[in-house]
C-alpha cells in the first residue's frame, strides 16, 4: 500500500522538474523584449538673431537735432521739452512727405564728450557731459521713440577707450555712435579749436570694429556709425597727412564691415552766397564719389545750420533730397 502511494509522488515530481527545465530553455531562446525608454520633450527652437530686424537703415531715413546740452548756440536739442520735440517732428515730417518709401525716424545727435582748449585734470582736452544729463536724454528718446547718437569729440583720449566709456548706453537698441574727427588728435599734435586735425583710417577702424560687434554681443539691431566730415580727405593728395589740406588722410582704408552702417556726413557750415552750391559739391565729392571709388561705406549724411546758414538762405528739404544719393541721415544744428 505504501509503495502504491510513493510511486505516483515520484512520478509527479519528475514531471514537475521536467516542465521547469523546458520552460527555462524556452525562455533562454526567446528574443528579449524591447525596452521602451521615455524621451524628453524637444526643446523649443531658439529664434535666430537677426541684426537687420529693427535696424534704422536702410529701411528708414533719420532726421535728428544736434546739440551740446545746455549750449543753445550749438543746436536745437540743447534743451529737452515739448517745443523741441514738436519742432523736430515737424522737420522730420517734411522729409517724410518727400519720400514716403522711407519712413522717417526722428532723433537727437548729442555731444557727450565735449572738446576743450585746455587739457583739464587728465590732460585729455575734452570733458564728459554729466551722467544725469545723459540719462535724461536717453530716457527722453526711449519715451518718445527717438534714436540717439552719442557724439564723441575725442581730444587727446585714445579713441577706443573713449568709446568704451559709453558702453552702458550702447547696449540699448536705439543708441548709436557719431564721431567728429575735427576735434580728434590721436597723436597729441594739436589742440581742439586751435589747430586743424588730421586723422587716419587706422584711428577710426578700431571704433568701426567695436561698434560692428555690438549687435551680436548685446542682441540689438545693427548700429549706425556717423562720421562728420567738414574738410576734404587726403586720397590723391601728395601729402594726405597735412592738416591744412585734409581731415581724413586715407578714407579709402576705412574698414568695410557690413555689421555696421557707416555714414559719411557732410558737416561744413555755410551762410554766404554760393554756400549751397559749395556744400552740394562737397557732398558729391566726399560722399558720392568716395562711395563709388572705395565702396567701404553705403550711406551719406548732411547737416544744416538753422541760424548760421539762414544769414543767406537756408537749404530746403527739397534741395537736400535732390542730392544723389539722397542722404539717409540729416541733422540740424544752429
Amino acid at each position: 500500500m505504501t509503495a502504491l502511494i510513493v510511486v505516483p509522488l515520484v512520478l509527479g515530481l519528475v514531471l514537475i522538474v521536467t516542465l521547469a527545465k523546458y520552460v527555462t530553455q524556452t525562455n533562454e531562446h526567446r528574443a528579449p523584449e524591447a525596452r521602451v525608454t521615455p524621451t524628453a520633450a524637444p526643446e523649443p527652437a531658439r529664434p535666430v538673431f537677426d541684426p537687420n530686424a529693427g535696424a534704422p537703415l536702410p529701411t528708414n531715413r533719420v532726421v535728428a537735432f544736434y546739440a551740446v546740452p545746455g549750449a543753445a548756440a550749438t543746436g536745437p536739442a540743447y534743451q529737452l521739452g515739448d517745443a523741441m520735440l514738436a519742432r523736430l517732428r515737424d522737420q522730420a515730417a517734411q522729409y517724410q512727405a518727400l519720400d514716403p518709401a522711407h519712413p522717417v525716424v526722428a532723433g537727437i545727435d548729442l555731444v557727450v564728450s565735449v572738446p576743450d582748449q585746455y587739457p583739464g585734470d587728465d590732460g585729455s582736452y575734452r570733458h564728459h557731459v554729466d551722467k544725469a544729463t545723459i540719462d535724461s536724454y536717453v530716457e527722453f528718446c526711449e519715451k518718445y521713440g527717438l534714436v540717439l547718437f552719442l557724439d564723441l569729440n575725442f581730444g587727446w583720449t585714445d579713441p577706443l577707450t573713449e568709446l568704451n566709456n559709453f558702453r552702458e548706453y550702447l547696449r540699448l537698441p536705439f543708441v548709436h555712435v557719431a564721431i567728429d574727427p575735427e576735434w580728434m588728435f590721436p597723436r597729441r599734435n594739436g589742440v581742439p579749436g586751435v589747430n586743424l586735425s588730421n586723422v587716419r583710417a587706422a584711428d577710426l577702424n578700431p571704433l568701426i570694429d567695436a561698434v560692428a560687434e555690438m549687435p551680436e554681443r548685446y542682441q540689438v539691431p545693427r548700429k549706425m556709425f556717423l562720421i562728420h566730415q567738414y574738410r576734404p580727405d587726403g586720397d590723391g593728395l601728395a601729402d594726405p597727412y597735412d592738416p591744412a589740406k585734409a581731415l581724413i588722410a586715407d578714407k579709402r582704408n576705412l574698414r568695410d564691415d557690413r555689421r555696421v552702417d557707416v555714414i559719411v556726413h557732410v558737416d561744413s557750415v555755410g551762410g554766404w552766397p554760393g554756400d549751397i552750391e559749395l556744400k552740394t559739391q562737397q557732398y558729391n565729392t566726399w560722399v558720392t564719389q568716395s562711395m563709388q571709388q572705395h565702396g567701404n561705406f553705403r550711406y551719406g549724411g548732411f547737416k544744416i545750420f538753422y541760424q548760421l546758414e539762414s544769414k543767406h538762405k537756408l537749404m530746403t528739404p527739397q534741395q537736400v533730397m535732390a542730392l544723389r544719393p539722397p542722404p539717409m541721415v540729416i541733422t540740424y544744428g544752429n
